[in-house]
């Protein structure tokens, strides 16, 4: 019992990981499309410059 809850556990913390990457890359191409490549490194640059 207790070696099933340890498994159902990493098998859920791996396929959390995994939507995590992709929802990661979904949000960023829709703000790429969104705004485009020169408004996202302009972006980028500038929270660069802050710190």
């Amino acid at each position: 019992m207790f070696s099933f809850v340890l498994s159902v556990l990493a098998l859920t913390v791996v396929v959390g990981i995994f939507l995590s990457i992709f929802i990661g890359g979904a949000v960023y191409v829709a703000r790429t499309r969104r705004n485009g490549t020169e408004a996202m490194l302009t972006g980028a640059r500038r929270f660069r410059e802050l710190r």
